[in-house]
């Protein structure tokens, strides 16, 4: 049983109080916000991204501090304990810690920014929010959100054999999870599990689980990238929850999580662009204005321009009808050309872009980084076939031409 830091569930810190503290996030106006981002990645985040990148895991202390600088409720109401900002201030964030190659930083902390924080303030009893959302936002409270299998990875609604059976007071879970951001530290898990037999995506559920309860076993794992996010396999052997571990309703976890997805993919495109333009500028630096190469960079620059433009509309239009086209299009876009310039860039740069020793994290990071953000939210393959077929269908759509007279809207008297 892995031993848990309780989540005490006392009011968040005045904010007057936080600025005395550290860097608080602005949000005074997108130019304030994106400015006080900068400052608080350049004081709590760069200085440590090598240690953390050698030790294999972000502390519990930058938790505490982006919690104190109004992190975790960027996108959360007022209502909340949050700042009630959008998505577009959530991927300003991402993108002023992708300044450098922190990737591993940037997934733990975006596992409490674009999926447990909204999902337990749109979804959350009174109850639950108190006792996790509030600590969560504070940054006393490290969460981890548990979906994938050893037995599969982007089909979840095929591949989750982790089950919770219900029972007069309660459930009981069973199971295994892998490949879990933040776990070895988590105080709570947000746990996929199966509530109805079969393979229908209306059998899953999703479950608020302490970390520190009996018959959990959390296991560290060591990935070849975003090695500064700790990550675990994390087994149930029944382990008993009570009713009220229920998230949203019984059966519904896939609504849940379909209403969330477009802005987590939205978040993940964002920061592999912002990992490629990094690689891109340290290359153009290293090389110099008059290298053969730098038409070929200014190529990749435009490129990456319009990716994040795209990036950027979407994120603007976020709870309309094309959210999942869109976020599809933009992780699969973005995470593929960012892949394609990283590499191109290590080529360029020489062998010394695979080297692992420098005393910064540098182009090997991201070489290692680009490849695991590919993979994150969906493959880029299942995420590709989806809006493929999003695509046909409305192609296939036969095309309404213009009202007839006795369709035409009523003009005004």
């Amino acid at each position: 049983m892995k031993p848990s830091t309780p989540c005490p569930a006392t009011p968040m810190p005045d904010q007057a109080l936080l600025g005395a503290l550290s860097p608080v996030l602005d949000p005074g106006s997108p130019a304030a916000f994106n400015e006080s981002a900068r400052a608080l990645a350049d004081a709590e985040i760069t200085p440590y991204l090598a240690h953390w990148e050698r030790q294999g895991s972000v502390p519990r202390s930058l938790f505490e501090a982006m919690g104190r600088a109004g992190v975790f409720g960027i996108g959360v109401p007022v209502e909340h304990g949050g700042l009630g900002l959008d998505l577009a201030h959530g991927i300003s964030f991402v993108r002023a810690v992708m300044r450098e190659p922190a990737a591993g930083v940037c997934t733990s902390l975006s596992v409490l920014t674009h999926l447990v924080a909204p999902l337990l303030s749109r979804h959350g009893t009174p109850g639950q929010r108190e006792r996790w959302l509030r600590p969560v936002l504070a940054g006393r409270c490290v969460a981890s959100v548990a979906l994938t299998e050893p037995g599969g990875g982007s089909d979840l609604v095929r591949s989750v054999a982790t089950t919770a059976r219900p029972e007069p007071d309660g459930w009981l879970l069973q199971g295994e999870k892998t490949f879990i951001t933040n776990a070895p530290l988590a105080d709570v898990l947000l746990v996929l599990a199966r509530t109805t037999p079969g393979t229908s995506a209306l059998g899953l559920t999703l479950f608020l689980v302490p970390a520190d309860l009996p018959g959990i076993v959390v296991t560290p794992l060591a990935t070849a990238g975003l090695r500064a996010s700790p990550t675990g396999r994390v087994s149930f052997e029944d382990c008993r929850l009570p009713r009220e571990a229920v998230l949203g309703r019984p059966g519904l976890a896939m609504v849940l999580l379909a209403g969330i997805l477009p802005e987590e993919r939205l978040a993940i495109a964002a920061g592999a662009l912002a990992c490629a333009r990094w690689a891109l500028e340290r290359t153009a630096h290293m090389l110099g204005a008059s290298d053969q190469a730098m038409p070929e960079l200014a190529w990749w620059d435009a490129e990456i321009e319009a990716a994040e433009t795209f990036v950027d509309a979407a994120a603007e239009r976020i709870g309309g009808p094309q959210d999942q086209l869109d976020a599809a299009l933009a992780k699969t876009t973005g995470a593929r050309l960012a892949q394609r310039v990283v590499q191109e860039c290590a080529r360029l740069s020489g062998p010394g872009a695979y080297r692992d020793d420098e005393p910064v994290p540098a182009m090997s990071s991201a070489l290692r980084d680009v490849r695991v953000l590919s993979v994150y939210g969906g493959s880029c393959e299942t995420v590709r076939d989806t809006a493929a077929a999003e695509i046909l269908r409305g192609a296939l759509t036969p095309a309404q031409g213009p009202p007839t007279t006795s369709q035409a809207a009523p003009t005004a008297p």
